[in-house]
């Protein structure tokens, strides 16, 4: 992975300066969603020592260009304990020249956090001129906070400003940037913070080094961690950007430094300073650029492994390996699945990994990771769902579409959509704040590293789904679709249906623990349709005599409810949906037949109940409790629907 990242670094790093990597520029909208142009500005602040004053003029205004703010240094904010050390920032965070300047917001300070972190990196840079300079700004700290407080949030606000300026809705201040005028220390006009020649060595000293040392001492060579190679200007990895993919290869012992001397990271873990350069832009460039995505609700950065020898294109594969990334975990339509599925995106050989993590921006903790997922295994999954999506919308059984299909507030409309990561992640029921596993990421890790699955553990997690619906826990399972309650059985048809969809994937791949049943070939074919959508049902999802029976008993549940249609209390109610073991089933079947009686409506149950009895084994039924629960309700579901379900049971009567 760590060869990936220095490929993508030196990829990344072609063509720029050495302070690239570490200067950040403000996202400036040229459009808004109506597609009206925005004006965007630069908005400079001048501290006038000469007058004491603070100038915060609409007048200085000026348009927005980012070539043109390169040269005032506008530095990644650094995040935690990190002092503020800028002088110009984005609109946004005008804050961060409170501090520089003024020191920590709402304290009684008496210098600002420029002066400690210069201090601190090395107190000789606080040259006599600087010290005093900093100390004629600070002078101004009421003048800045009269002009910058917002009235009504009390803190320092670039909106202040605005509404000070009665810029319209299409104009915004996108960057600041300090000056400063003295005539004492030789400014008679303004002039760019950054160009003052103390405060640019000190940032020379505290992001490239000492350059006037290792210029003097003699070359010596050293084994850079990150590409294994003995080279020179070899020393500790700097995380002091706190946004960073590279922080999870030191400070993990999951990771990259299980075998390290956590009191000697400094010596284990050297890399040349070349190399650096090269994982500070990999790591900036994948966690900036789109390589991120939500899997099971976590950030996760997406991180490739090439071989060694490889000669990738890097942009194609990566554009390739984040498209097929998104259509297995977002949401996205069936026809975009399938016409995106097919594309190749290299013949190369090569691994991705998934990297779940916490962040702000202002940190980075990696959490877990799904390792090592081939390019061939990843294609084979990404096509298995695509067959899956066409085999059930073709199939007879059931309408995949409507069962797919969810409100897309873009469109404003119900839009199909297809089975993958995301959908199955919205059929995992996640308990908010009980959990500290995440399920449905374990599942979904289990998948991607080729492991199998174990049958009963969807069982277990079918169960729960069915007990949210029923009990609308929704407020403690936020990643589960609501319902409403007079929908209960269209919420179990489509949970029904997606986790037979699931399985179907499952097996396609090898991925799960469960035999496929064979098919008797006696049997004749049956003329009646619903006949034929049932008989191929079973061959399709390969049902065993034990889990017919449980379907049948659950068309016999479906049946009676439907006598029952406009009544408070139905059968359903005598389902027990966190399991149902032999007793439990017999008692059901009673009670079904009792009050098909009472309803003198036994010629509707006469079929299912006949059927259920030649396949249900009285002396040797081992299927597990929640897997009876599922199959019964796949049952109930089938063919649920105004229509089907009225001529389906009209059919049974016979």
């Amino acid at each position: 992975m760590l060869q990936t990242l220095l490929k993508i670094g030196e990829w990344q790093s072609q063509g720029k300066s050495e302070w690239d990597r570490f200067l950040d520029y403000p996202k400036a909208e040229r459009e808004d969603k109506r597609g009206n142009p925005i004006k965007n500005y630069t908005l400079p602040i001048i501290f006038d020592l000469d007058v004491l004053e603070v100038i915060i003029s609409q007048e200085n205004l000026r348009e927005y260009e980012e070539e043109k703010v390169k040269n005032t240094f506008p530095l990644k904010i650094k995040g935690g304990n990190n002092k503020a050390i800028y002088t110009s920032v984005p609109g946004g965070k005008i804050n961060q020249v409170y501090k520089t300047f003024f020191g920590k917001e709402g304290t009684d300070t008496e210098r600002g956090e420029l002066v400690e972190a210069i201090e601190k990196v090395n107190q000789d840079l606080l040259t006599e001129k600087l010290k005093k300079l900093l100390s004629e700004i600070f002078k101004l700290k009421e003048k800045f906070l009269e002009m910058t407080v917002h009235s009504a949030k009390g803190v320092v606000d670039i909106r202040s400003i605005n509404e000070n300026f009665n810029l319209e809705k299409s104009e915004n201040i996108v960057f600041v940037n300090v000056l400063i005028k003295s005539q004492e220390f030789g400014f008679n006009v303004p002039t760019v913070f950054a160009e003052i020649e103390d405060y640019a060595a000190f940032l020379q000293y505290s992001f490239l080094g000492d350059q006037t040392r290792k210029s003097n001492k003699k070359a010596k060579m050293k084994l850079c961690y990150a590409s294994g190679d003995v080279m020179e200007d070899v020393e500790e990895l700097n995380l002091d950007t706190r946004y960073s993919l590279n922080k999870m290869f030191v400070t993990e012992t999951k990771n990259y430094a299980s075998v390290f001397n956590k009191n000697k990271f400094s010596i284990n873990y050297q890399v040349s300073v070349e190399n650096q350069e090269k994982l500070d832009y990999a790591s900036s460039y994948l966690l900036n650029q789109g390589y991120k995505m939500r899997i099971a609700n976590l950030d996760h950065v997406i991180v490739p492994q090439f071989m060694q020898n490889s000669k990738v294109d890097l942009e194609m594969a990566l554009e390739g390996i984040h498209k097929k990334s998104d259509l297995l975990f977002n949401i996205s339509r069936l026809d975009d699945f399938a016409n995106n599925v097919q594309d190749e995106i290299q013949d190369e050989v090569f691994w991705i990994n998934f990297i779940a993590f916490e962040s702000d921006g202002n940190f980075f903790k990696s959490t877990e990771i799904i390792k090592d997922v081939s390019s061939f295994h990843f294609s084979k999954l990404l096509k298995a769902f695509n067959d899956i999506n066409w085999e059930f919308r073709e199939a007879r059984f059931i309408d995949w579409d409507k069962i797919m299909t969810e409100y897309d507030y873009e469109a404003k409309e119900r839009l199909p959509r297809n089975l993958n990561f995301n959908s199955v992640f919205k059929i995992i029921p996640l308990r908010k704040d009980k959990e500290k596993k995440n399920k449905a990421l374990d599942l979904f890790k289990t998948i991607l590293e080729n492991r199998k699955v174990n049958s009963e553990i969807l069982y277990d997690c079918f169960v729960e789904l069915i007990l949210c619906h029923y009990y609308r826990r929704y407020g403690s399972y936020t990643n589960v679709q609501q319902y409403s309650s007079d929908y209960f059985y269209f919420a179990i048809r489509d949970s029904v249906f997606k986790y037979h969809a699931f399985i179907q994937f499952l097996k396609k791949l090898n991925l799960i623990d469960m035999e496929d049943s064979q098919t008797n070939p006696t049997e004749g074919k049956p003329e009646n349709k619903y006949d034929q959508a049932i008989q191929e049902f079973f061959t399709k999802m390969s049902l065993n005599t034990d889990q017919k029976a449980m379907f049948y008993l659950g068309r016999m549940l479906n049946a009676v409810e439907y006598i029952q249609k406009g009544k408070t209390k139905t059968v359903i109610q005598k389902v027990n949906f966190n399991g149902m073991d032999k007793e439990n089933i017999q008692r059901l079947r009673i009670s079904l037949i009792e009050k098909a009686k009472q309803y003198n409506s036994m010629g509707k149950v006469i079929f299912t109940d006949n059927e259920f009895g030649k396949h249900f084994n009285f002396n040797g039924w081992t299927l597990n409790p929640q897997e009876a629960v599922f199959f019964l309700l796949t049952g109930y579901s089938f063919g649920v629907g105004a229509q089907d379900a009225e001529e389906l049971t009209e059919k049974e009567t016979l």
